[in-house]
């Protein structure tokens, strides 16, 4: 037996089926060699040089400096666009925020009255109670009711509230910027080339780093903390999206076509529905993300359990 492992392992060094075998161990003596020579004799293979060095942290802020200052793009500025961007995100979290949490308010800080109060939380439980039988049972209502009771007797109902406020309006969005940007890869394959590319690198960059670019161009509040959010929350949508669709039963796509429907009708009417449940996967998956991102957000002024 060792003789048939000396000869297997001997054979493609005799018949030289593996010089890339010698140029290693070269180049492993070298390495070793090198660092036995030490700094003092070859200090160049050492330190790093400097000289080489790409500013591109220093030409970053430059670029976001020159965009919100003095980047105009004829009727107004890039500022004002980024500003009134926040104002339109603003108005549905309002009015999700005043329903749920601090009531309809009319007048600023200590000065503010209530012109109409929010919903009750025992009202808001029987609702989520009696949706959650409406969809799956009496488990999933035990479920939910037990979890809402739960921020009630440990007092964490206005944190939540305020975080459910955020949750609300962050998700769809999520949902449809997903929707939408998978269904124009899967019609595009250079496009989709390009996302993909784009969500892998978006999945290694750290959390925290989405904060500071967007609290820069729309300023501290809870729209930042949102479009954060959305960002965060929508590369698995886009994922789920482009998979499903590319794998709808090619029977499905003939019988659509053979009945007349238009591009837009074959997508929204027969390719979406089939693949309903894969791409309910994306759904779950964006609103986990945000859950998620929401708590962190809370640093630039999304608000909930930890401020």
């Amino acid at each position: 037996m060792s003789s048939l492992n000396f000869k297997v392992f001997s054979t493609p060094f005799n018949r030289g089926g593996h010089p890339w075998i010698f140029a290693w161990l070269i180049l492993m003596a070298g390495v070793v060699l090198l660092g036995l020579a030490g700094k003092e004799s070859l200090p160049w293979a050492f330190n790093l040089p400097r000289p080489w060095h790409i500013p591109l942290r220093y030409w970053i802020s430059d670029f976001m400096k020159w965009l919100l200052n003095d980047f105009d793009l004829g009727l107004f500025t890039f500022r004002e666009f980024t500003r009134s961007l926040a104002w339109i995100i603003e108005q549905p979290y309002w009015l999700a925020k005043s329903l749920l949490s601090t009531g309809f308010l009319e007048g600023q800080g200590s000065d503010a009255v209530e012109i109409f109060p929010r919903l009750s939380w025992l009202a808001l439980i029987a609702l989520i109670v009696l949706f959650s039988h409406y969809i799956s049972g009496w488990k999933l209502a035990l479920l939910t009711g037990s979890c809402f009771a739960y921020l009630t007797v440990f007092g964490q109902w206005e944190s939540a509230m305020v975080t459910l406020s955020s949750i609300v309006i962050a998700v769809p969005f999520g949902v449809l910027g997903g929707l939408l940007l998978g269904i124009a890869g899967h019609r595009s394959p250079r496009f989709e080339m390009a996302l993909r590319a784009l969500l892998d690198l978006m999945q290694t960059v750290p959390v925290f780093a989405y904060l500071v670019p967007v609290l820069i161009l729309f300023g501290f509040g809870p729209v930042a903390a949102m479009i954060a959010t959305i960002i965060y929350a929508m590369p698995p949508m886009v994922r789920v999206t482009m998979l499903a669709l590319a794998h709808v039963p090619k029977e499905v796509v003939e019988f659509g076509t053979m009945a007349g429907c238009s591009t837009n009708q074959l997508l929204w009417k027969v390719q979406i529905p089939s693949v309903k449940s894969t791409l309910m996967v994306g759904v779950n998956q964006v609103v986990m993300l945000s859950l998620n991102m929401v708590i962190i957000a809370s640093m630039i002024g999304a608000g909930g359990p930890w401020i």
